[in-house]
């Protein structure tokens, strides 16, 4: 234990290169694992290979007999294909035709040559039937039959039925219909091509058994049959075929598939037949299989473990002294990297894992200068490009109103001459309100109703006006100046490019904690490109003087700057009837101050 306690000593490059000497015991673990795993694939390559070569040797029986059948079926169609059974409507017709008695002599011979095929029976398309070995149980049409209806779906198939089970049919012979497997064959008319008829034969399973037995997969393997759909065709008995997920045979012919049944591992090889698209399943038990394979390896096996278990506990304590501290680090820069500067590594150790943990406590500290300096100076630039934008106003809208009175001055009294230079004062007293940032709503809405004022006299009867806004929400304070953009926004591009008159709704609201000022008008809408544009650019936190519609934004950015993320501007628009441009404030009264 000394020895390995000055192992776990000195800088980290000296516990690397006291590993690089254990390490040199790493080459007999090679070699024994290279060994064993070699042995262990060359065993399962060679079962896999054999139980490989078994199923297609079944398969290829299977493939090579039901051929046979085929050409036993397309003889018989060729046989009687011109015979005038086909033509019999009554079953008193059909027996007393010439051909019934030749017809039955084929079947019976063709019954007779091949003890496997237990039953024959030929059904015309008239719902009457030649049999050998089979009769129908009710009057139920034949023809309405699955297998019937298969064969005339598939004229120029064989078609195989896995499973005898609910048909109209029942054997002369004694024997049960899990006992034998199908196939029919349509039978055409040598004139024209028309199905007349259809080929029903039933066979018998013990063709399959016999090349079943002829395969051995050790004691407790075996082989079994289902069709293309996952139905049993044929197992030998066995308490464990039930137990295996038809799921699992979809992996690919050539794959093997391993899987417990009642606690033992079992290996699972399949191939399906091109020609009849069945699925000849090999199961065999791994354990014992490979015994022998398993017998060598826990030799060997016992061998390394002896030979490794003081270095694999030198290693991990290495391992730990080294390893702990790095995650322990990397623990610490995740958290850093989800914005917390608080974190600090602690270590005792000098090595360098220990000077790595200083340089990373002296990097937050420095990145917390940074992100504190950064935060001061755009705080301060924020400050002054609001000072900045507020000092812009736009001289235009005094010109025009200027243009308005003398335009007045010729045609009016100076009742309204004076009228309008009041709503004018008025609004420039707002605007300056002795250089407040906040004002009532009151006042908001006393600017917004001189600059609708002039704003009327100036279009007449092009400009209507609405102002709903409750007295009891008048005492709020809300940012100076936030509403005669949006009703610019409105006359400008509603209302003014409108066909005709149009009316502007100046709306106030109180909503779940919540003051909303809307600005709705009627007028000529917003094409949907540039709403969607307008919706993503109020969105997103890009510098003002990078958009292109200055008021809008500028009211977003100082309405977020005050309140935060979840107060600002929303817009909602249909092109060609109207706009309406919603803020959102919190609830602020104005001190002493309450409107009821």
């Amino acid at each position: 234990m000394r020895l390995l306690h000055r192992l776990l000593e000195g800088k980290y490059r000296t516990k690397m290169v006291r590993t690089y000497i254990l390490v040199a015991l790493i080459p007999f673990v090679i070699l024994s694992l290279f060994g064993g795993i070699t042995m262990l694939k060359n065993g399962q390559k060679t079962v896999e290979e054999h139980t490989a070569q078994m199923v297609r040797q079944v398969q290829t029986s299977m493939d090579i007999y039901i051929g046979m059948m085929e050409k036993i079926g397309n003889y018989i169609s060729k046989t009687i294909c011109t015979t005038s059974i086909f033509q019999a409507k009554t079953l008193e017709a059909l027996q007393q035709s010439g051909d019934f008695s030749a017809v039955e002599d084929v079947l019976e011979r063709i019954s007779s040559s091949y003890p496997e095929i237990v039953g024959i029976l030929v059904a015309t398309r008239n719902d009457l039937y030649v049999s050998d070995g089979m009769t129908r149980l009710s009057r139920d049409p034949l023809v309405k039959e699955e297998w019937y209806q298969q064969a005339v779906a598939r004229p120029d198939d064989i078609v195989i039925v896995s499973n005898a089970i609910g048909r109209n049919i029942i054997g002369v012979q004694e024997y049960s219909v899990d006992d034998v497997f199908s196939l029919s064959k349509a039978i055409r008319d040598p004139v024209g091509g028309a199905v007349i008829g259809v080929l029903l034969m039933d066979v018998s399973h013990e063709i399959i058994q016999e090349s079943i037995n002829e395969v051995t997969i050790g004691e407790r393997g075996f082989v079994f049959v289902l069709d293309q759909s996952d139905n049993m065709v044929y197992t030998p008995v066995n308490d464990l075929v039930y137990r295996i997920d038809p799921g699992l045979l979809h992996a690919g012919t050539e794959d093997m598939v391993n899987t417990h049944i009642k606690g033992a591992e079992y290996q699972i090889q399949y191939s399906q037949s091109d020609y009849t698209g069945w699925k000849t399943v090999g199961v065999f038990s791994i354990g014992e299989m490979m015994a022998g394979t398993y017998t060598v390896l826990g030799i060997m096996a016992g061998c390394v473990v002896l030979t490794l278990l003081l270095v694999i506990i030198a290693s991990v304590r290495l391992a730990d002294s080294v390893t702990e501290p790095i995650l322990k680090l990397r623990m610490l820069m995740k958290k850093a990297e989800e914005g917390n500067l608080k974190v600090r590594f602690e270590s005792s150790s000098t090595d360098e894992i220990g000077e790595l943990g200083q340089s990373f406590n002296n990097m937050i500290d420095r990145i917390e200068e940074l992100v504190h300096m950064v935060y001061l100076e755009q705080q301060s630039k924020r400050n002054a490009e609001l000072k900045s934008l507020q000092e812009q106003i736009k001289p235009h809208f005094l010109y025009n109103t200027l243009d308005t009175i003398s335009w007045m001055a010729r045609d009016y009294d100076a009742e309204d001459i004076v009228l309008l230079v009041d709503a004018l004062s008025n609004m420039f007293r707002i605007g300056l309100s002795q250089g407040k940032d906040f004002i009532t709503l009151r006042e908001e809405v006393t600017h917004i109703t001189n600059y609708l004022y002039i704003q009327k006299i100036r279009y007449k009867d092009k400009l209507q006006y609405v102002l709903d806004i409750p007295r009891a929400l008048m005492g709020y304070t809300v940012p100076k100046l936030i509403l005669q953009p949006l009703v610019e926004n409105a006359i400008y591009h509603g209302i003014k490019v409108k066909r005709g008159g149009g009316t502007i709704r100046v709306l106030g609201r109180r909503e779940a904690g919540k003051l909303k000022l809307i600005v709705a008008d009627d007028g000529a809408g917003i094409a949907p490109e540039k709403l969607r544009a307008l919706q993503e650019g109020l969105a997103a936190a890009t510098p003002i003087s990078e958009k292109s519609s200055f008021g809008l934004f500028y009211i977003q950015e100082r309405i977020r700057l005050c309140y935060g993320g979840e107060y600002g501007v929303t817009i909602d628009s249909v092109q060609g009837e109207g706009t309406q441009v919603m803020i959102t404030l919190p609830e602020e009264w104005e001190l002493g101050e309450r409107y009821v």
